[in-house]
């Protein structure tokens, strides 16, 4: 009886010992392995086969090594909501969330100017701009994040292609000021022969104000007589747009 209490005890510690070798190795070896299934995943199936929290957490993987990057993941989403709001955020905002540090700050800045650009390239390339939401889809990633208000200007051809396109006046949280002289400046240079005026509302509100509704009025009267017409002013927020000369909301 002696010899298989013995015995019993013998298999009971190399079996302890066994659980705690093997939880010793999938601790080193597990967000390795992770990583790659979901890496996998997403190569054989595309992105309908991982949850949000999932492709956020794969991004994670090209900037933190060798961590277990789900939590980090999961507490971007429970914090800003969207992939999309995640990838908007200021520097300061992404740095309170644990575990994410410069590099991925970086990383998401760098796929999100990658996606503003896409957008942009996909008006460029048409062959006209035609409508309020072609706007919209070119302009939301420059100005629907912002925390300030900014007024940024497009400049067509006859044929409705952007010759150019900048910032041209930047305010405070509700208000910002048209100066005439550098909004028809870029379209003398650029030979543009139309205008759309975009500017955003931080407050998420993109019912023009008064003092909008004024400065449409002011650079409608001014451009006509250079030629110019003021094709739009559009106002945007993350998720919306409403056109003053449509009265269009988005």
């Amino acid at each position: 009886m002696r010899k298989v209490l013995v015995h019993a005890m013998d298999m009971f510690d190399h079996a302890s010992s066994y659980m705690v070798l093997k939880k010793q190795i999938t601790k080193k070896i597990g967000p390795a392995g992770h990583r790659r299934r979901l890496k996998e995943r997403f190569l054989n199936a595309g992105r309908k086969s991982l949850a949000d929290y999932e492709l956020i957490e794969l991004l994670l993987t090209y900037a933190i090594p060798r961590v277990d990057t789900k939590p980090t993941a999961k507490a971007l989403l429970q914090r800003f909501k969207t992939i999309f709001n995640v990838l908007q955020q200021s520097d300061e905002r992404l740095l309170e969330i644990e575990g994410i540090g410069p590099k991925t700050v970086t990383l998401f800045h760098v796929v999100h100017a990658c996606l503003t650009r896409a957008t942009e390239t996909a008006v460029e390339y048409r062959e006209t701009v035609s409508k309020p939401e072609d706007i919209f889809a070119f302009i939301r990633l420059h100005l629907g994040p912002g925390t300030t208000e900014c007024l940024h200007a497009l400049y067509l051809d006859d044929a409705r292609h952007i010759v150019h396109y900048q910032e041209v006046a930047t305010g405070t949280v509700n208000r910002v000021s048209l100066y005439p002289r550098e909004v028809l400046k870029p379209a003398l240079i650029h030979n543009a022969t139309g205008l759309i005026l975009v500017h955003n509302h931080p407050d998420g509100q993109p019912i023009p104000s008064e003092h909008d509704l004024e400065m449409t009025r002011k650079l409608e009267d001014l451009s006509g007589e250079f030629g110019i017409k003021l094709l739009d002013h559009m106002i945007v927020t993350k998720l919306q747009a409403y056109s003053i000369k449509t009265g269009k909301l988005m």
